[in-house]
């Protein structure tokens, strides 16, 4: 029988008075394609964050993987790959703590000036990311 990889039960989530996510329930199992379909503002990035850890929800149960993706969120990204809408897990991201980050999550050390150089980054390395062109 094939794993689930990701059960979400009864998710909520408001912001004030408006009801982002409003009771979902899903599972998706392992190696099964599943996609988040709606119209803008229904709740799909709002869902993601929370299956990332990136935002904690109101009520209901999530897991990834067997984790709690908010309470456990640095070991569940050592098992999964993210490509965020915004890289959001500092409030003011720069290109130098993005590096430190991720070398830190897998236990590396890092040259970060050199890495920074790699990718022409070096003299950007303090400038937050929503100052960075994509």
């Amino acid at each position: 029988m094939t794993e689930v990889a990701i059960e979400v039960n009864s998710l909520k989530k408001a912001y004030g008075t408006l009801q982002a996510v409003d009771g979902i329930s899903f599972a998706v199992r392992e190696g099964e394609v599943f996609s988040l379909l709606g119209p803008n503002g229904a709740g799909k990035t709002t869902t993601i964050e929370i299956l990332e850890g990136l935002r904690k929800q109101d009520d209901g149960t999530v897991r990834v993987l067997g984790t709690d993706p908010w309470t456990d969120g640095y070991a569940l990204h050592k098992k999964i790959g993210v490509i965020p809408q915004g890289f959001k897990f500092f409030e003011y991201p720069t290109p130098r703590e993005a590096v430190k980050y991720y070398a830190a999550l897998f236990g590396v050390k890092a040259d970060v000036e050199g890495i920074l150089a790699k990718v022409l980054l070096q003299d950007s390395a303090e400038v937050y990311f929503t100052r960075l062109s994509g």
